[in-house]
């Protein structure tokens, strides 16, 4: 007898059914979903709300059992609301139903016809010769209805286009058709992502295709649900559905995952070096050493999204260096690891130290082992990582990290593609200071040496997304943790009531991409109140932040600003800048967290700026 999901999971935490994945969920029934979710929201009510708003033109209540289902496993509290059935515009107006909902995000369901009234014309030869002229009105329609909604709202929107339920009308002949299909609903895909990345922020294109090809297209539409009810989905498509929908709201809500530290014997390749040498290990092209590789390659993936890879293994180093320098079939060599530990140190000290190293708080750390000891080692000792064992048979570990929600990412900057690029380079500075300080030099006197340049930009729409992300992701240097969305970012750069200004820091080692923001709110002509004050992790030490702080208040004295006021919010993360203000002329106005400064009693020093080369741009002047 199939035991009920309340006995089968009830000595199981949310936490170790999310490290799992989802494999174990795919054949859950709708009943066994619903009472599963029900017992964890009992035994471990979620910790955060999401507002879900749906807007859609086939049915969309029935994904409600399998979104709660997830949204708990995640540790959500899911409030959804779904429109009234069709593509209804006034749902986008104040006063809706959906804006009194007030969404953090708003998903859109919508069928190919939804998008053009030329793409349901019966007449297929018609359709076929007419549809590419379509492309551009169809794509231009989708942006103004978003539009609509994206005036009242800076809720993220994901918009969702149902696959075809029939196959393409020349079968099999479609690929090599001049009127192919399936090209054709390629090209309006991306048509549509580009659009949508390059002219509405905060605005994600779901490409739902991707569940058909995962799961297979007879077991992603259940044609009796679809021709009775209007809904497509069999229970499998809408347990996957869900699933990655609510793994957007998850890297939504917590913090972000930045760093994969890795074990080595038996997770990066079989078997262990140490005993059986570097010809022995399983790695290359025959079974088990293949499933090794096309790990690896899928590490080097989750790189390029812009994670950063550590190695933690207890071995010998020597031992551990042979593999990534020498061996033949090593896809990730040295230059891949922004840091490591190698050495027969307990793992929950290595793991705090490369977190000291990387200057990243451990719980943006995702620890992947074989071993089940270690594993539970780190799940008991520092419950903040989130950790993953690889899983026994080989042939499942390519896969094993396809399921976890916060490897998924909504944007990617030219600093995620070059993070490794950028702690080597950190690494570099940290060992400059070091030889500086032996030689009994000055902390000027080295900043000196890195001859930095920083460029400050003011109100540019060039980098709107590492400006969100950097509100998003930094905790340590940041003076309030404000959160702001792309949209929102956009709204403060087009408003005259905000002033947007961000830096870049270049030095002898290299361009350290964009790593610092401040956010300012005009409250009078005279007067303006700083809402955030941030700044990577990765240049903390250089004096960066004295300098862009000095830099803006000079700017705002030339423009008649006299009075600067800040205020400090404490959080368990950011106590490096508990005297930030205090430290650069700021009074404290209360015990409060409040600060002021009159630029006009007290200007900015140009004695007090750091040895760093700064220019500004100011792109609406």
């Amino acid at each position: 007898m199939k035991k009920n999901p309340n006995q089968q999971f009830a000595a199981q935490t949310r936490k170790a059914l999310k490290e799992q994945g989802s494999n174990w969920s795919k054949n859950l029934s709708f009943p066994e979903a619903h009472a599963l979710a029900r017992h964890l929201s009992e035994t471990e009510p979620p910790e955060k709300e999401f507002r879900l708003g749906i807007i859609h033109t086939y049915t969309s209540d029935l994904l409600d059992p399998w979104l709660h289902f997830h949204a708990v496993i995640q540790g959500i509290d899911l409030k959804t609301y779904h429109a009234p059935y069709g593509l209804n515009l006034m749902e986008s107006q104040k006063g809706s139903g959906l804006h009194a909902h007030a969404p953090d995000m708003i998903l859109f369901m919508l069928t190919l016809d939804d998008i053009h009234p030329e793409f349901s014309n019966p007449d297929p030869e018609l359709h076929l010769c007419q549809r590419n002229n379509l492309l551009e009105d169809a794509v231009k329609r989708v942006l103004e209805i978003l539009a609509m909604f994206r005036a009242y709202t800076s809720a993220r929107i994901v918009l969702t286009l149902l696959p075809p339920i029939m196959p393409p009308a020349l079968g099999i002949y479609d690929a090599q058709s001049a009127h192919s299909e399936n090209i054709w609903r390629a090209s309006l895909k991306k048509q549509l992502a580009d659009t949508l990345s390059n002219t509405l922020e905060s605005t994600l294109f779901f490409d739902m295709d991707q569940i058909l090809a995962d799961i297979g297209g007879f077991h992603f539409f259940d044609f009796r649900f679809w021709y009775a009810s209007r809904f497509p989905f069999t229970p499998l498509a809408a347990n996957e559905f869900a699933r990655r929908l609510v793994n957007l709201m998850a890297i939504s809500v917590y913090p972000k995952a930045k760093v994969i530290a890795l074990d080595a014997d038996n997770t990066l390749w079989g078997g262990i070096i140490g005993e059986d040498g570097i010809n022995g290990i399983a790695l290359g092209p025959e079974y088990p050493g293949n499933t090794f590789v096309d790990f690896q390659r899928r590490l080097l993936d989750l790189q390029k999204r812009g994670f950063i890879l550590a190695l933690c293994s207890k071995n010998n180093t020597e031992d551990v260096h042979e593999i990534l320098d020498n061996h033949p079939h090593q896809i990730l060599r040295r230059q891949h690891f922004a840091a490591e530990r190698i050495n027969w140190l307990p793992k929950v000290d290595n793991l705090v130290s490369l977190s000291d190293e990387l200057n990243l708080g451990l719980d943006s750390f995702i620890f992947v082992d074989d071993s089940s000891h270690e594993c539970d080692i780190i799940r008991s000792r520092l419950p903040q990582i989130e950790v993953i064992q690889t899983p026994s048979k080989p042939v499942n570990i390519p896969m094993c990290l396809e399921q976890v929600a916060r490897l998924e990412i909504l944007s990617l900057t030219e600093e995620d593609t070059l993070k490794t690029k950028l702690y080597a380079q950190e690494k570099q500075r940290k060992q400059l200071k070091q030889d500086a300080n032996a030689l009994g030099g000055d902390l000027n006197s080295y900043l000196a040496s890195l001859k930095m340049k920083m460029h400050i930009e003011i109100d540019s729409r060039k980098n709107i997304a590492r400006l969100s992300q950097l509100t998003q992701k930094t905790n340590q240097f940041n003076v309030t943790t404000r959160r702001y969305s792309e949209q929102q970012i956009l709204d403060f750069i087009e408003s005259d009531k905000w002033i947007v200004s961000s830096f870049t820091l270049n030095d002898i080692f290299g361009n350290s991409g964009i790593v610092g923001l401040a956010l300012f709110h005009r409250l009078a002509d005279e007067a303006i109140d700083i809402d955030n004050f941030l700044m990577s992790c990765r240049v903390i030490g250089r004096s960066a932040e004295s300098a862009f702080l000095y830099a803006m208040l000079d700017y705002f004295a030339r423009m008649g600003i006299t009075q600067v006021t800040a205020t400090y919010i404490p959080t368990q993360k950011n106590n490096l800048v508990v005297d930030f203000f205090n430290r650069h002329g700021f009074t404290p106005e209360n015990e409060t967290g409040h600060y002021k400064r009159d630029l006009s009693a007290s200007p900015p020093d140009r004695k007090l700026f750091p040895p760093i080369e700064i220019e500004i741009e100011n792109t609406d002047t």
